[in-house]
C-alpha cells in the first residue's frame, strides 16, 4: 500500500515573528499565490508605466527648452553685441571728455598766460633780476642774478614772495644753487658783483572758482572770460 505523498515542508525563519504579531503562516500564504503574483504584476507594471510616462515628459520638457534656447540665443547675441558697442561708446566719450577738459585747462591754465609774468613782476624784489622764467612740465623754474649789497637777502627775499604767490604751491620754493660772481669777472657793465642763482617752485593746483579770481585779480580779463565760458559748458570740473 502506497502512502500518502506529504507536501514539502516549507521553511519559514520568521515563523515565530509571525505569531507574535498575528500575521499568517507562509503556509497559509502559498495558496494565494496566483493573486499576490497578479497583484505584484500589476503594481509592477503601473510603476513601469509611470515611470516610462515621466520619462517621456520629462523628454517633451527638454526639448520644449532647448526650442526655447534655440529661440533666445539669437537674441543673447545681439543683446551681447549691442552691450559691447554700447561699452565702446561711452569709453569714447570718456577719452574726448578727458581731452576736452585737459584741453580747456591748457587754455586757461596761469602757467602761459599774462598773469603769471605780471605776478614775477609783483613779486620780484629791488635789485634781482629775472633772466628766464621756464615752464618745465608742473613747475616753474626762475633764473637770474641778485646785486650786492645783501645778494642773498634779496634772493631770500624773492623766496618768501613766491611763496605767497597763489600760482605756486609754498612747499615746494627751493633754492636749487646761487653762485657769486664778481664785479671783474662779470664785465664792464657791472660795477658790483651779483649773485647768480635758480629757483624751482611748483604751481598750485587751483579750483575753476578760485583761479578766476586769481585771473581778475591779476588783470588777466580775457583769460578769465575764456574760463567763465569753458566752465559754463562743463568743461571744467
Amino acid at each position: 500500500m502506497t502512502s500518502p505523498i506529504r507536501p514539502y515542508p516549507v521553511l519559514d525563519l520568521l515563523r515565530e515573528r509571525r505569531r507574535e504579531i498575528g500575521i499568517d503562516t507562509m503556509s497559509s500564504l502559498l495558496g494565494c499565490r496566483g493573486r499576490l503574483v497578479r497583484r505584484g504584476a500589476v503594481i509592477g507594471a503601473s510603476l513601469v508605466g509611470g515611470m516610462a510616462l515621466l520619462c517621456a515628459g520629462l523628454a517633451l520638457r527638454h526639448q520644449a527648452i532647448r526650442a526655447d534656447l534655440a529661440r533666445v540665443e539669437p537674441v543673447e547675441a545681439e543683446v551681447k553685441t549691442l552691450s559691447e558697442r554700447n561699452g565702446q561708446r561711452q569709453a569714447a566719450v570718456r577719452q574726448k571728455t578727458t581731452t576736452n577738459r585737459d584741453l580747456a585747462g591748457a587754455l586757461t591754465t596761469a602757467r602761459t598766460s599774462s598773469a603769471l609774468l605780471t605776478e614775477l613782476q609783483l613779486r620780484t624784489p629791488v635789485g634781482i633780476r629775472l633772466s628766464s622764467a621756464v615752464v618745465k612740465g608742473p613747475s616753474l623754474v626762475l633764473k637770474g642774478q641778485s646785486l650786492d649789497p645783501q645778494a642773498f637777502a634779496r634772493i631770500n627775499a624773492l623766496q618768501l614772495e613766491l611763496k605767497r604767490s597763489p600760482l605756486l604751491d609754498p612747499r615746494g620754493i627751493t633754492l636749487v644753487k646761487s653762485e657769486r660772481t664778481d664785479a671783474a669777472t662779470a664785465g664792464p657793465a657791472s660795477a658790483l658783483s651779483t649773485v647768480n642763482f635758480e629757483i624751482n617752485g611748483p604751481f598750485a593746483v587751483l579750483a575753476a572758482p578760485r583761479q578766476l579770481a586769481v585771473l581778475r585779480q591779476l588783470g588777466s580779463e580775457g583769460m578769465a572770460r575764456r574760463l567763465q565760458l569753458l566752465q559754463s559748458e562743463g568743461l571744467l570740473p
